[in-house]
């Protein structure tokens, strides 16, 4: 055989080797991807059945498969945050400090990971690490950086660093205009108390007023704006920022009975506010803006026009708190067993009333007999508000 067709079966021998290695290696990269993909979906499955142990066992089984392929980043990550949901915060931190290692990682799946980091570090109480990654992501050209915003959010708000809380909820009002202002209002409203405590009252009123602009409807700035007025002997104003409230939340007009009332006898003409307490009772009624009005009509006309009052209330809108007015009304009138006897009565549903939690949030349900602005158990900001009805107003 000449030379040449030597040479020519000598190259076509190594084409058809290269074609059946390179079909070899796709058989198996697809085989692999095929494995992979299958643990993956077992994997999903066990988390949406609320099994994290099988979960994680089935995602390591899948990064066994193969370490380089594109599908394992989804994998890890999954891997990472089911270490986090089960405690396992070192674990979890490990894996996504290994995935943050890889060269191979875009720009974007770099950001991701970033994220997942920073909220291991939060999970561990690391807030300042957690803090410097999420300022780094924050700076991102994409919405990525709403995530880490959100959570830089949160940090500022566990340190009570309340002005560097507004500045980032300022940054997110893009998402969420109305839900991003009311925490604003919040802030300002936590930097005024702290003047307050200082008896710095110029710094109080500015804060208040920056709530107020913030959020036309915060019922917290009218009532600290209400009560610093009122401690500074300025009734008129005092009264002014308390009947504001029944125009931005109605609920609360109750919470500024007690001290609105303060203000009238200050003023020397408790009837002024019968008409505003006659208003609210017809559009938003409750029980204390009830009680109130009978106490004018007790100063005014006496016990029998008051305690009718009372009873032509009770009829429409029964509640424990309204019965208790009443049966302390007509104590005062009685002697002897009877009045032993209404007092017993009195006692009882003091009790059943002391019993009875007085606000309620209406985002996770928590119940106390203390206003938090902020919820305790859910953390959202003016969301607990007075309970309604016949155990509430």
């Amino acid at each position: 055989m000449p030379e040449w067709g030597l040479l020519l079966l000598l190259l076509a021998a190594i084409a058809i080797g290269y074609a059946l290695g390179r079909i070899d290696r796709e058989r198996k990269r697809r085989k692999q991807a095929e494995n992979l993909s299958q643990e993956y979906f077992v994997g999903l499955n066990f988390l949406l059945n609320d099994q994290p142990d099988e979960a994680i066992e089935t995602f390591i089984r899948a990064l066994d498969i193969t370490s380089d392929s594109a599908e394992t980043f989804e994998t890890r990550i999954t891997l990472g945050r089911l270490y986090g949901r089960r405690g396992e915060t070192e674990r979890a931190i490990q894996v996504h400090q290994g995935l943050l290692a890889k060269p191979s990682l875009s720009y974007q799946q770099s950001l991701r990971v970033q994220l997942e980091l920073a909220r291991d570090y939060l999970s561990a109480g690391l807030l300042d690490r957690a803090e410097a990654l999420l300022r780094d992501i924050s700076k991102a050209e994409n919405n990525i950086r709403f995530d880490a915003l959100a959570l830089l959010l949160d940090i500022y708000q566990q340190e009570k660093e309340w002005q560097r809380a507004i500045d980032v909820a300022r940054r997110l009002l893009g998402k969420g205009e109305a839900y991003y202002r009311n925490r604003m209002a919040h802030f300002y409203c936590e930097l005024a108390q702290q003047s307050l405590d200082r008896r710095e009252y110029h710094d109080a009123r500015d804060k208040l007023r920056e709530a107020l602009d913030t959020d036309r409807d915060s019922v917290r700035a009218s009532l600290l704006m209400g009560g610093m007025e009122y401690d500074q002997a300025n009734y008129r104003a005092a009264n002014k920022s308390l009947q504001r409230i029944a125009q931005q939340d109605p609920e609360f007009v109750s919470e500024s009975i007690p001290l609105l009332v303060k203000v009238d006898r200050k003023l020397g003409r408790f009837q002024s506010i019968n008409g505003y307490l006659t208003r609210c009772l017809k559009e938003h009624p409750s029980t204390a803006v009830m009680l109130a009005l009978a106490e004018g009509i007790h100063r005014s006309q006496g016990n029998d026009r008051a305690g009718r009052f009372i009873i032509n209330q009770l009829v429409r809108r029964p509640s424990l708190k309204g019965l208790y007015g009443l049966i302390d009304l007509h104590l005062e009138q009685l002697e002897g067993s009877s009045r032993e006897n209404l007092s017993l009565l009195a006692n009882l549903v003091a009790r059943v009333i002391a019993s009875k939690p007085v606000y309620r949030c209406g985002q996770c349900g928590f119940s106390g007999k203390e206003l938090h602005w902020q919820c305790p158990s859910c953390k959202e900001w003016g969301t607990v508000k007075p309970i309604r009805g016949i155990e509430g107003q």
